[in-house]
């Protein structure tokens, strides 16, 4: 491994030679409302999460930069795609989990019966979803709704499944009822099916199925009723499949299309997407707030030029602080996996519009249900800097650069870094840390004795001895104590000071 950190800028590391017995200090959160207590009391009554594309795009990693009508990605996923589709799932749920986020907005833009490589959203993978969920231990962490991309489940996946080819140029008639099949039939009733009734995210015992918007672009004959009748459809479908009764959550251009939604028998919230001009909407319908929003976004292509500029993560701390921090029962964002428009929410290359791998995570997660968790579990290989002394990534997985990586087999599967000797260290930022005392925990594999030490915002801990664990077995082992006066957000690297050791991943644990 040779020196490399994940930005080229070099970082300067002031070292203690002795842990200070003092509590550290926690890092200021500017512009962050969700560190004061107030931030339990809003737990039992809101719920937030993104939207998740899946298709054969983001998948295998995102697609050509720049993409073919010219558009720059900035922010391609950290994750290296494989020829595996589970790992990718893989991956995706623990990065998820993560986030601290309570949903999961599947992406579902229905399938073709007789175009069965069409691969844009297609709801019967969310059986892959589910399985990783439970490979990766993070079933319980968040549950799946469904966001109905109504111009590509209704009218393009209609388009190519009649021979129109995957486009929306041919419109989607919304009163005629022999188009409904592709709407319940292709997509949210298969969406369902694929769902556990323990993985649904739900309000009030309701599975809650998020809607797009309906513009005339593509959506013909959508007044009259049209609209109306259709929600309807969609209830009783899922009440006579499923036995519940959905909680419906319609995009703020139904109603203005077909006034005859704008009830709240038939309607039970309503959500108004972001625009460039406004990042972050908030709209009340029935007396429900929904919020809505984004990180950053950018399609400049031809003569499109749309652009919010996400500004390190301050625009994403705008969002939250005025959807979630408003009081939002539900806040939906865009979108986990959205790198073709740059608004994706993961781990990500991005160094242009933010500052490391981690950071809208990390953001994200501050204004969740449990923003300082009690276990804060943190990947080694999702690191957001490193130094490493040898020249390439000798696992050749997971992510690019020369950090050495390989899959494991430990419990719940998943990735670790190996190949480790003195001097190298991963490090990650603004972790958050609950007041009190806590203690470090690192699970590892070894051959050979080895010993560590983690360094928090500066500060060295004891060096830890790390037995020998011999034969590819797997332990966990106490790394050290440390105590905070307040919650708040810490740089946190961990270093190896003699002998080689593979690690997966540590544990932040409250005492």
């Amino acid at each position: 491994m040779k020196h490399l950190l994940f930005v080229s800028a070099l970082i300067t590391v002031v070292s203690i030679s002795s842990c200070s017995k003092k509590a550290l200090e926690p890092e200021a959160v500017p512009g962050d409302k969700t560190l004061s207590a107030s931030a339990s009391t809003l737990a039992a009554t809101q719920f937030i999460g993104s939207v998740v594309g899946f298709n054969n795009t983001i998948r295998s990693g995102g697609g050509p930069n720049p993409t073919p009508a010219g558009n720059i990605l900035y922010n391609l996923p950290l994750y290296k795609s494989s020829a595996s589709e589970d790992d990718w799932w893989d991956n995706l749920v623990e990065e998820f989990a993560f986030s601290g986020q309570d949903f999961f907005a599947a992406n579902c833009r229905g399938y073709s019966p007789n175009v069965p490589t069409v691969d844009h959203g297609d709801p019967r993978k969310l059986t892959k979803l589910t399985q990783a969920m439970d490979r990766r231990g993070v079933t319980g962490k968040f549950t799946i709704a469904v966001f109905d991309d109504c111009p590509s489940s209704w009218c393009a996946n209609r388009n190519v499944d009649n021979g129109l080819g995957y486009t929306t140029s041919t419109p989607f008639d919304c009163g005629d009822t022999a188009n409904y099949k592709y709407i319940w039939t292709y997509n949210i009733k298969t969406a369902y099916q694929n769902i556990p009734d323990a993985k649904r995210f739900k309000y009030n015992g309701r599975p809650v199925v998020f809607f797009w918007a309906v513009h005339p672009s593509w959506a013909i004959n959508s007044g009259n009723g049209n609209l109306k009748k259709i929600l309807q459809y969609i209830r009783a479908q899922f009440n006579a499949t499923f036995g519940q009764n959905p909680y419906l959550v319609i995009e703020k251009s139904w109603i203005d299309r077909d006034p005859a939604v704008n009830d709240p028998t038939v309607t039970d919230a309503v959500h108004n997407w972001f625009n460039m001009t406004n990042p972050s909407t908030l709209y009340t319908f029935n007396g429900v707030k929904v919020g809505s929003g984004v990180p950053g976004f950018r399609v400049v292509q031809g003569t499109t030029n749309m652009f919010i500029d996400a500004n390190h993560g301050q625009t994403w701390i705008n969002t939250l602080t005025n959807t979630w921090g408003a009081g939002a029962l539900f806040t939906l964002l865009e979108g986990f996996t959205d790198c073709a428009e740059n608004a994706a929410i993961f781990r990500s290359k991005d160094v242009t519009y933010y500052d490391y791998p981690n950071q809208r995570i990390n953001i994200l997660r501050r204004f969740s249900n449990d923003p300082y968790p009690a276990t804060l579990k943190v990947e080694a290989e999702g690191c957001d800097f490193y130094n490493d002394l040898s020249s390439g990534n000798s696992g050749g997985t997971f992510r690019d650069g020369d950090l050495d990586i390989v899959k494991n087999g430990d419990t719940y599967g998943g990735w670790h870094v190996n190949n480790t000797q003195a001097n190298e260290w991963l490090e990650w930022r603004e972790l958050p840390f609950s007041a009190g005392n806590s203690k470090f925990e690192v699970r590892y594999s070894s051959n050979q004795a080895a010993s560590i030490r983690f360094s928090v915002d500066g500060v060295d801990l004891p060096v830890i001895s790390m037995p020998v664990t011999g034969n590819g077995a797997w332990s966990l082992i106490d790394a050290g104590t440390l105590s905070f006066p307040a919650n708040g957000l810490h740089t946190v690297r961990l270093k190896i000071v003699s002998g080689s050791l593979s690690i997966n991943f540590f544990n932040r644990v409250s005492l």
